[in-house]
């Protein structure tokens, strides 16, 4: 018998890696009792909300976890159903912000390293095991793991956002976070004490999301202005060279230099709403430093 099915014959989990052939020492046994000797303990945590179509993906990928937590937003599908299903705590808390929600899921955790999964992702097989490889001792030379990410629009793999590393593995007493209004991030302590994956997360794998959740014009304006607010309050301005050459470097970057022109006509697609985005970016930029954006505000 495989060792993974003695161990789930006896309650435990097994994350499917290894044990077919490295014995037991190759599987991970927890909400069952037996650790092995020095492995190390994570917390999982999920924010989401509305996400019945991808949330069951994402738990399922989060088992080998020693704690899962889901984070409800304020759900009004069936997300609170699958989440209880799988969750070791679920929990409802009203938006506070991307940066904000994830400040308070931390302090839910029951260990100190914590991983982040929005609802719509899920964590592979080999980033599992990668954390499966690490020892207390190497941990505590860490603060901060640096975990890349696979990104799906329109159920294919995009090729030009790929590493997309994310600070989603940490130590929740070693970080800072910084305050970004799109995009919740931390910074370890020296870098030195930051290690990049070769496991990934994968976003929109299982997802239905259609044309106009990537592509809708009044979405994009909303974020986009988000973004903008922030860069004048940074002391960043918009000058006529942005607006006119920043949108066709970008067009570059994810046609030519990330090889996107080796997907065809979605490559050809996803090339051109970044060249969109980073002219809507710095026309919002240029709309907040002249002024005329207090009607959105």
């Amino acid at each position: 018998m495989r060792w993974c099915g003695i161990i789930q014959a006896l309650g435990g989990r097994c994350v499917h890696t290894r044990c077919g052939a490295g014995g037991i020492a190759g599987c991970v046994w927890v909400h069952g009792g037996l650790r092995l000797p020095g492995m190390p303990s994570i917390s999982i945590i999920i924010c989401c909300a509305n996400a019945e179509a991808t949330l069951g993906p994402a738990c399922e990928s989060a088992k080998w976890a020693d704690e899962l937590i889901v984070v409800d937003s304020g759900s009004s599908d069936a997300t609170a159903e699958i989440a209880k299903a799988y969750a070791d705590r679920y929990i409802v808390e009203p938006w506070r912000g991307y940066g904000g929600q994830k400040k308070f899921a931390a302090e839910l955790a029951s260990h100190d390293w914590i991983f982040f999964l929005d609802g719509d992702e899920e964590c592979s097989t080999q980033l599992a095991e990668a954390w499966q490889g690490f020892t207390d001792a190497q941990l505590g030379r860490l603060d901060l793991l640096m975990v890349p990410r696979k990104n799906y629009v329109l159920g294919r793999y995009v090729r030009g956002w790929w590493p997309d590393r994310l600070t989603r593995i940490f130590h929740r007493g070693r970080v800072t976070w910084d305050d970004e209004v799109l995009h919740d991030t931390r910074k370890a302590s020296d870098p030195s004490r930051v290690l990049a994956l070769s496991g990934w997360i994968e976003h929109k794998r299982h997802s239905d999301a259609g044309f106009s959740d990537y592509f809708s014009g009044q979405r994009m304006d909303e974020r986009l202005l988000m973004v903008a607010r922030q860069m004048h309050g940074r002391g960043k301005r918009a000058r006529v060279w942005d607006l006119v050459f920043r949108p066709w470097l970008a067009f570059l970057k994810f046609y030519v230099l990330k090889r996107g022109f080796l997907d065809g006509a979605f490559g050809l697609l996803i090339a051109q709403k970044a060249a969109v985005s980073t002219q809507l970016k710095y026309a919002a930029l240029w709309s907040v430093q002249n002024g005329l954006d207090s009607s959105d505000a």
